[in-house]
């Protein structure tokens, strides 16, 4: 099993995706986290290291350019802007199983939206503007999933109580 972490940060999804695959289920795999910061890249390698966690490793690179071998697995948590449409790009390129992806922001779409009628008095309200561009974003991505011959499941994984930012594709 490969899992790729896309935009891995501290890796805190990566490591727990590692613990719980090779030490929970005893399953061999290696997890792959990518990292545009080579500050956080070092220190997660250190950590890694001192952890003796074979399998686990974080590289440097971006999610369009990172060097990965196929992935089983690509997941992306609250990759900003477009960098949740690379990431399903990345997946499909590289054949993955599954793809997890949580949106961030939308600013992409928002600008290209405008205020069509009939909606340009709704969408004269930034928050509405904003909400459109997030529905309205995350549908495509699932329509492009769905024509790449995947079948994409769009669900709330945290209480909108905690946060606005909680789909997940």
């Amino acid at each position: 099993l490969v899992l790729a972490d896309m935009g891995s940060g501290k890796g805190y999804l990566t490591f727990g995706a590692w613990h719980y695959f090779h030490r929970v289920c005893g399953l061999p795999v290696r997890v792959i986290g990518v990292e545009t910061r080579a500050d956080l890249v070092a220190t997660t390698s250190q950590l890694a290291h001192s952890l003796r966690a074979d399998g686990l490793e974080f590289i440097a690179g971006t999610i369009e350019s990172a060097p990965l071998p196929p992935v089983d697995v690509l997941i992306a948590l609250h990759a900003c802007n477009t960098a949740t449409d690379d990431a399903i790009r990345r997946g499909i390129e590289s054949g993955a199983k599954l793809i997890v992806v949580a949106p961030c922001c939308h600013k992409e779409v928002r600008t290209q939206l405008g205020r069509p009628e009939p909606l340009a008095g709704v969408l004269h309200h930034g928050l509405m503007q904003e909400r459109m561009a997030e529905w309205t974003t995350d549908g495509l991505r699932a329509l492009f999933l769905e024509w790449a011959g995947y079948r994409p499941k769009l669900m709330e994984f945290v209480a909108s109580e905690h946060t606005p930012k909680n789909l997940m594709i």
